[in-house]
């Protein structure tokens, strides 16, 4: 596990060991690859991403430029790879996450589906612990050079994942997905917090929230668009989501394809599973995201938090 003090210069955050660098330099190059971008493309959206990435996030990923002996704008565009593979192929990838309330407290489960060559997504992946935040500390699952969330725990506040889906609704400049959810670990003191930023702050792009907090009741579905949000809540302590809109009316814009075909395969598959037998820990959660029915040929990381000890599980 690595830690990251926020409380220093962002130059100074990211202490990454040789092992890491490589793994990030190969990462970079492989999403700028599967992105299909030219070199001054990258560049132009690297350039215009500055104005809506904060500060010390932006020079966090500058000091990991430096230290990876990659160009700025591929870390940049590694970095932002969901949403630009969303805004510039139009294209999405799957993910099946739920959320239940237990004796042990409310359990928070996750599938990251995410295709790439030679599985270095799941080879790669680590976790990492940011202390001095000003709401607290944090933990996050990702991969080396990868400084945004996609999913995290913050201890004795909530924990949230990122599912992919789409909608006809145009993408926009605004704080890309996943340094909106880094935001909000650092920043957001509670779990009524974290719902109102997630729900009213601008994207660039589509996504599903899975959001969980540390008392009865505290999980939902965030439905976003761009400009848009509904929130769909947990019945009889459980939730569920995988890459379909349930409430939000999206014009049809969820586009057919392996992964949305299967969407809703996934949840009645979820949901079957809690119904015939709610788990009891996340040993038993982890087994349900294993069930063949859950668990895809792309499936990267397997997690469970629990946000009211800020525990992690990884399957």
């Amino acid at each position: 596990m690595n830690t990251v003090d926020l409380r220093q210069a962002p130059a100074e955050r990211w202490r990454l060991s040789d092992v890491e660098l490589g793994q990030a330099r190969e990462l970079m190059t492989t999403y700028c690859k599967d992105l299909g971008l030219a070199p001054h493309m990258s560049e132009m959206l690297g350039s215009a991403a500055e104005g809506f990435v904060r500060p010390d996030h932006w020079q966090e990923l500058a000091a990991l430029a430096s230290a990876t002996d990659v160009p700025l704008s591929a870390v940049v565009v590694g970095n932002l790879y969901y949403d630009l593979f969303k805004v510039v192929l139009h294209r999405t990838f799957g993910c099946t996450a739920f959320a239940v309330e237990t004796d042990q407290g409310i359990l928070h489960a996750r599938n990251l589906d995410w295709w790439t060559e030679n599985a270095m997504l799941a080879k790669y992946s680590t976790v990492t612990r940011f202390i001095g935040a000003p709401a607290g500390e944090f933990t996050t699952v990702g991969w080396p050079g990868f400084i945004g969330t996609f999913s995290g725990v913050a201890q004795g506040r909530f924990a949230v994942t990122l599912n992919a889906v789409l909608s006809l609704e145009p993408p926009q400049m605004a704080t890309p997905v996943v340094f909106l959810l880094r935001t909000v670990l650092e920043e957001a003191r509670s779990y009524g917090d974290a719902l109102q930023l997630l729900c009213e702050t601008p994207i660039p792009c589509d996504c599903l929230l899975l959001l969980s907090g540390t008392e009865p009741g505290e999980m939902v579905v965030i439905e976003r668009t761009p400009s848009r949000h509904a929130v769909r809540k947990a019945v009889d302590g459980f939730v569920a989501v995988t890459n379909g809109y349930l409430l939000l009316e999206t014009d049809g814009g969820s586009a057919p394809g392996t992964l949305m075909g299967t969407s809703c395969g996934r949840l009645d598959r979820v949901a079957a599973l809690v119904q015939g037998g709610r788990p009891k820990d996340p040993l038993q959660c982890l087994r349900y995201l294993s069930d063949p029915d859950v668990r895809m040929n792309m499936t990267v990381q397997q997690m469970v938090f629990r946000a009211s000890t800020g525990e992690h599980w990884l399957g």
